[in-house]
């Protein structure tokens, strides 16, 4: 049966299809990842980010209207995105959204235009697009809607033939990015663009895309927010309150002033044409919040949790469990407003222990394999003090969520681009108190790129790079977007790491242990290295963190 238009009860339905579909799909796309190393999680971020829209779709009660539907999907996406595809995927979106404004349905050259207006935002949202990725098969897809639209009335023909082109796209990836040639993929990025697409294409035609039974990776990762603990009637402010206000309202500030009495830890973003604000407040009134908030507009995914009970979540890792108590340890502090504040990302007991020891207020648990959200970001933000925040991601696949926060925070908040655990203690380092925000913005920033980073782990499939033949289980060396060295032991490789990366300037050299290395063998490649390298400074640190057997640092 031919579809002359797409309404918002289709949309939802093609929406519902591509997101089902993609999470079945993951690990394919998660295994088309460039490098060989144990956190390809491109599919992982893209799920949850999927899923996050798909979730605030499901909230809409105007489905007639495509316009609403598209709205909630990029509203959905713009709170859940992780990892740069992620981020991208939700720029996607909110192009796509802003494409079919006003529509009630679609057609053909509708939805076109909108395609064409979803690669025109992802496009503005990445300051150095990097062709033979998702960006480029959005917008090769987009550009053959655009320019054939009018041979088409059937939106089903139309899909079919829009996926055909973005498939040959994707297939071509690795013509435009060398690093995806030598690994021999193509893009991870554009093929979950690919997957969602044909998603929505199948449930358009009939097809049962059945729902994924609950994943315990995405749900583990999905959820940040656990309290635990016994009874506690200490506890100031008893309910962890948060709702959303489908408005048009935008005075952000004049609406925070009515909340803050009620309690603390508050948030509030939105506004600004987007005809969504969350809430998030810590209030013994959670009745007095919502009665305010429904002066606004409609109200959805309103929760409420009463802190003062213990609730137990057993898919929660340890870690996650005392990162929750020492959020609500902090939060009973009371809070001293400041001059600045610092917010980082770091994953391993002892690496935090590092970053706190340097000043860090607020850390935001991840790294490899488990990207922090937008949402995460702006909790971060609002649960520190300092007029002027910093904040260090230490990972280019979080930088993009990292900044999206900033964007939707109407606080001072400034990303500092670290790409690694060791640029972002070289940037705390770097910071001085007594100088205004621009010159220790220039300084941090200078300060990243005068150290050297590196990393250690293992290849979870073969591959060849660079003219090395790399087997699954061998130890590899990173450094940047290049594996430097390869072996079968760990010491072996970490030491020829070092020394294809050390240079006349270098004068210390810092280890931080992961969780998986023997202290016994740590000491005995330090034993080597002081040998080695007698004139330098070297310090070996216990940093716990997963995956990596040594994150180094050469300064």
């Amino acid at each position: 049966m031919d579809i002359v238009k797409l309404d918002g009860f289709l949309l939802k339905k093609a929406l519902t299809g591509a997101v089902n579909y993609l999470i079945l799909n993951k690990e394919e796309v998660n295994d088309l990842n460039v490098f060989p190393v144990p956190d390809g999680d491109t599919g992982t971020n893209m799920s949850l980010t999927a899923k996050s829209s798909l979730k605030q779709v499901e909230t809409v009660e105007n489905v007639k209207s495509i316009e609403e539907i598209a709205k909630a999907a990029a509203r959905g996406s713009l709170m859940g995105a992780r990892g740069n595809s992620g981020v991208i995927l939700s720029q996607l979106l909110r192009g796509f959204s802003e494409g079919l404004a006003g529509l009630e349905e679609a057609s053909v050259e509708d939805l076109a235009h909108a395609f064409k207006k979803a690669s025109e935002t992802t496009y503005k949202a990445v300051m150095k697009p990097t062709e033979g990725t998702i960006l480029t098969v959005g917008r090769e897809t987009a550009d053959f809607a655009l320019k054939s639209f009018k041979q088409y009335t059937d939106i089903i023909t139309f899909l079919r033939d829009v996926i055909e082109e973005a498939n040959i796209s994707l297939e071509k990836t690795p013509e435009k990015l060398r690093v995806l040639k030598e690994a021999g993929v193509v893009d991870a990025g554009g093929k979950g663009l690919v997957v969602l697409l044909e998603g929505a294409y199948k449930a358009l035609i009939g097809e049962n895309i059945e729902s994924p039974e609950e994943d315990d990776v995405l749900k583990s990762k999905a959820q940040k927010e656990i309290i635990l603990g016994p009874v506690d009637s200490d506890i100031k402010y008893g309910y962890c309150t948060e709702f959303i206000i489908n408005t048009d309202y935008n005075d952000i500030e004049n609406f925070k002033e009515k909340l803050a009495p009620l309690g603390d830890s508050l948030l509030v973003v939105g506004g600004e044409g987007s005809g969504l604000i969350k809430v998030h407040v810590h209030t013994n009134n959670p009745g007095q919040a919502l009665e305010y908030a429904v002066k606004l507009g409609e109200l959805q995914d309103i929760k409420i949790d009463n802190m003062r009970y213990q609730h137990k979540e057993i898919l929660f890792k340890q870690s996650e469990v005392d990162q929750a108590k020492k959020e609500e340890a902090r939060e009973k502090e009371t809070k001293v407003e400041k001059d600045y504040s610092f917010i980082t990302v770091s994953m391993g007991s002892g690496l935090d222990e590092v970053f706190k020891s340097l000043g860090v207020d607020a850390i935001v648990e991840g790294g490899q394999t488990m990207n922090p959200s937008t949402e995460d970001f702006l909790k971060a933000i609002d649960e520190v003090t300092g007029k002027s925040i910093f904040i260090m991601p230490n990972n280019s696949n979080i930088i993009l969520a990292a900044e999206q926060a900033r964007d939707l925070s109407d606080r001072d908040v400034y990303v500092i681009e670290s790409k690694s655990i060791p640029q972002g203690v070289a940037a705390l380092l770097a910071f001085n108190e007594e100088l205004d925000v621009k010159t220790n913005i220039e300084n941090l920033s200078s300060a990243i790129n005068d150290v050297i980073s590196a990393q250690v782990t293992y290849a979870v499939r073969d591959t060849q790079m660079n003219g090395k033949n790399i087997s699954e289980g061998d130890i590899i060396g990173l450094s940047g977007k290049e594996i430097v060295s390869s072996g079968k032991d760990i010491n072996v490789t970490t030491l020829e790491l070092i020394d294809k990366l050390m240079n006349d300037d270098i004068s210390m050299i810092t280890l931080y242990r992961g969780e998986d290395v023997e202290e016994e063998s740590s000491e005995s490649l330090l034993d080597e290295l002081q040998e080695k390298y007698s004139d330098l400074d070297i310090d070996l640190i216990n940093g716990t963190q997963p995956l990596y057997y040594y994150i180094i640092s050469l300064e």
